[in-house]
């Protein structure tokens, strides 16, 4: 079982540290002549002469081959860009992940969802035929031949906007991930209320020394105490 903040690092570090093209059926490939023949044979569709072709100007420069869902297995199944492994250090069908399409793999996943209100980072974004991952702060992390044809970053559209972005239609947790539990957020003087005896005094006091930071001139030291609510609020969501 992998941590969820451990699996978007890992997904985090193969965007930002590696080089990547998308590779229909590839989990994590080494870029190389046998590669290419043997999807070619396998995919022949897809793999058309001209795009072997292109895949060919990537031997030899470090480059790793994956597909949508092949990227979350081949990180599940222990991928670590390992340069001297033809599958990059991952191991087939490993760590009780099977090998499923991207269909599948929705299909397996638990608390599968339409509503993007509540999802966590490391959960799994789909549309049917395509799958990535959802990282936090309204971002995912996919492979695709759209845009820049690799693994990237782009906006889930569900959560906020951004460009390249997305929009999916279901996300669900991967069983092969633990994941987080997310604080609860709260407003700051419901906060006070939960955790002291004296609610009232303390939420008075707040109020009297927020509004005389907030006052027009120089209180020196007293103006930190404008950020007091939000203080309370980082304090009490902090992970424990």
């Amino acid at each position: 079982m992998m941590k969820s903040k451990d699996f978007i690092a890992k997904l985090q570090d193969i965007v930002n540290n590696y080089k990547t093209v998308y590779m229909l059926g590839c989990f994590g490939h080494v870029v190389n002549e046998n590669i290419i023949a043997s999807k070619a044979k396998q995919l022949p569709n897809w793999y058309t002469a001209a795009k072997q072709a292109e895949l060919r100007k990537l031997i030899g420069k470090g480059y790793f081959g994956f597909d949508c869902v092949n990227l979350i297995k081949g990180v599940l199944w222990g991928w670590s860009g390992d340069p001297s492994s033809p599958y990059g250090g991952a191991r087939y069908a490993s760590n009780g992940v099977p090998d499923t399409n991207a269909d599948g793999m929705i299909k397996l996943c638990k608390d599968v969802s339409t509503d993007f209100s509540n999802i966590l980072p490391g959960e799994a974004v789909w549309i049917p035929g395509h799958i990535g991952v959802y990282i936090g702060n309204g971002m995912a992390v996919e492979c695709t031949p759209a845009w820049d044809n690799k693994v990237q970053i782009t906006a889930c559209l569900n959560v906020k906007n951004g460009v390249p972005g997305r929009r999916w239609d279901k996300h669900g947790k991967l069983p092969w991930v633990e994941y987080e539990l997310q604080p609860v957020q709260k407003d700051w003087k419901d906060i006070l209320r939960l955790v002291t005896d004296s609610p009232d005094k303390w939420l008075t006091a707040i109020d009297v020394a927020v509004s005389a930071a907030k006052a027009d001139g120089d209180l020196g030291p007293l103006e930190i105490f404008k950020f007091l609510p939000d203080l309370i609020l980082k304090i009490y969501n902090s992970p424990r």
